[in-house]
C-alpha cells in the first residue's frame, strides 16, 4: 500500500541528487558559459516584491527539464545552450542573499503544498465513502498532485533560497523538530538539512504528518486508513492522536445524509485550517512574533471570522447530529422489514447475507427507526487532548468546539516550524496545544 511517507522519502533522495548535480552544472558554467559578458542571465522576473516591507517569505518545489534526442546537431546545441541556461538562473538566483524573500517564498509554497495535500486528500476520501473508488486513500490520482506539489514546492525554494538565507533566518542545520521521535515523525527527524532542497522536504516531511493527524480526526470513520493502520506514535503515516478510544466504526458511510454531513465537516475543518495558519503567517511576516499577532484586533476579528464560516458550513448540513463512534443499525435479513441481531456491520453482510439499514435498530424482529436525534459517525471524545480520554463530545457543538481545538494545536506545530524565532513550539507529551492557543 502507498503511504504519503514514501513521497517523502523519495523527494529527499532526489533533493540531494538535484543539489550535487546542479552544483556541478554551476561550477561548469562559471568557467565558460557565462564568460561573455553578453551571455549573462537577467534577474527572473518571477519572483512577487509585492508583500510587506518588513516580510520574511518562504515556499517552493522542483520541477525538471529534459532534453529529447535525435533531433539533430543543431536542435541539441541549443537545447544544451537553453538547458544550461535554465540551470544557471536556478544556480544564480539565490547568489545575492535575501533572508526576507527567502522566508516569504518558503512560506507561500509550503501553503501550497498544505492546500494541495489536505484537499487531494479530501476529495478522495469523499468519493470513496459514497463507492465511487474502492480506495484506500491517497489513490493515484490524489498521488499525482501530491507529488507534482511536492516537486515544485522544493525547486521554487531551491531556486529561491540560499544556505546563507537560511541560516539567517535562524533554522535548524538538522531535521530533529522533536525528541525521541518514532514512525513517520522519526524519518522525519533523520532527514538531512544541508541545502534549502533539503530543507524544504524536511519541512514537508513534518507538515506532511501534522496535516495527515488532522485528516484522521475529520474523517473519523476512515482513520485507520488515512494513518497507514496504526494511530499511535509509530504510525507511518500520522503524527500521533492523543486519545483514540472508543474509535469510531471504521466503514464507508454511503450516500446518505450521514455522510453529507462528514463531507461538510471535511470540508469546513480543511478550510479553517488553511485560513488560520494564512492569517497567522501575515502576521508573523510583518515581524510580529505569537504574542503579538494574537493581541492584535485585526487578526482576532478574521480569526473569529473564519472560526463562524467553519461552524456555519458544518451546521448546514448536520443539523442537530450527535456524534457516536458506533452508531445503530439494522440488519434487514428478511422481506419487509425482518431483520436478525448482529453484532457489526461486517457480521450482518458477510456472515448473515443481510442488507445494513442505518438509523434503525432491529427491535422484535423489524427495523424501527431509531428514537431521538440521528448521528454522525464520529470520535466521542475529542482526539486533541493533554489527557485521555478527551473532552466528552456530546453534540454538535462539542463536535465544533474539537475542531477547533485540534486545528489550532496543529497550526500551532506549523507555525513553530515555520517560524524559527518568535513563534514558541508547544510543549507536552502527545500534545500540540500548549504553547500559544489564543
Amino acid at each position: 500500500m502507498f503511504h504519503c511517507r514514501d513521497i517523502v522519502v523519495n523527494n529527499a533522495g532526489e533533493a540531494r541528487s538535484r543539489a550535487r548535480n546542479l552544483a556541478a552544472t554551476r561550477d561548469g558554467l562559471a568557467a565558460g558559459a557565462f564568460a561573455d559578458p553578453g551571455l549573462q542571465p537577467k534577474p527572473s522576473a518571477a519572483y512577487d516584491e509585492t508583500g510587506p516591507p518588513t516580510a520574511a517569505g518562504r515556499t517552493g518545489r522542483p520541477g525538471a527539464s529534459r532534453i529529447t534526442p535525435g533531433e539533430g546537431d543543431s536542435q541539441m546545441t541549443r537545447s544544451r545552450v537553453l538547458l544550461g541556461l535554465a540551470l544557471a538562473v536556478v544556480v544564480a538566483a539565490p547568489a545575492h542573499a535575501d533572508p526576507a524573500k527567502c522566508r516569504k517564498t518558503i512560506l507561500s509554497q509550503l501553503r501550497k503544498f498544505k492546500k494541495v495535500y489536505l484537499k487531494s486528500q479530501q476529495k478522495c476520501l469523499d468519493a470513496e465513502n459514497v463507492g465511487k473508488i474502492a480506495g484506500p486513500c491517497p489513490d493515484s490520482a490524489a498521488i499525482f498532485k501530491i507529488q507534482n506539489a511536492n516537486q515544485k514546492v522544493v525547486d521554487k525554494i531551491a531556486a529561491t533560497c540560499s544556505s546563507a538565507d537560511i541560516a539567517a533566518i535562524g533554522y535548524p542545520n538538522d531535521c530533529a523538530f522533536e525528541p525521541a521521535t518514532t514512525g513517520i515523525e522519526a524519518l522525519c527527524a533523520a532527514l538531512p538539512v544541508t541545502t534549502p532542497a533539503e530543507l524544504a522536504e524536511c519541512l514537508k516531511c513534518w507538515k506532511g504528518a501534522e496535516l495527515s493527524e488532522y485528516l484522521a480526526i475529520l474523517y473519523a470513520s476512515h482513520a485507520n486508513e488515512i494513518c497507514g493502520g496504526d494511530l499511535g506514535e509509530t504510525s507511518p503515516v500520522c503524527s500521533d492522536l492523543d486519545c483514540t478510544t472508543p474509535l469510531p466504526d471504521q466503514r464507508n458511510l454511503g450516500n446518505t445524509g450521514e455522510n453529507d454531513c462528514q463531507r461538510a465537516i471535511g470540508k469546513a475543518g480543511i478550510k479553517y485550517l488553511l485560513s488560520r495558519e494564512k492569517i497567522l503567517e501575515k502576521c508573523g511576516l510583518l515581524g510580529n512574533n505569537s504574542v503579538g499577532c494574537f493581541a492584535d484586533p485585526k487578526v482576532q476579528f478574521l480569526l473569529q471570522r473564519a472560526e463562524e464560516k467553519k461552524a456555519a458550513g458544518i451546521q448546514s448540513k448536520c443539523g442537530n447530529r450527535t456524534p457516536v463512534a458506533n452508531p445503530p443499525f439494522c440488519c434487514r435479513t428478511g422481506t419487509g422489514n425482518q431483520c436478525t441481531a448482529s453484532p457489526t456491520r461486517t457480521d450482518c453482510v458477510d456472515n448473515l447475507g443481510g442488507t445494513v439499514q442505518e438509523g434503525k435498530i432491529c427491535n422484535a424482529g423489524n427495523c424501527d427507526p431509531t428514537p431521538g436525534q440521528q448521528e454522525i459517525t464520529w470520535w466521542e471524545n475529542c482526539p486533541e487532548s493533554d489527557t485521555c480520554p478527551g473532552p466528552a463530545l456530546s453534540n454538535l457543538g462539542d463536535l465544533i468546539d474539537c475542531i477547533d481545538t485540534a486545528a489550532n494545536a496543529i497550526v500551532d506545530e506549523l507555525l513553530c516550524e515555520q517560524f524559527p524565532s518568535g513563534w514558541p513550539c508547544p510543549t507536552g507529551p502527545g500534545s500540540a496545544s500548549g504553547a500559544f492557543l489564543d
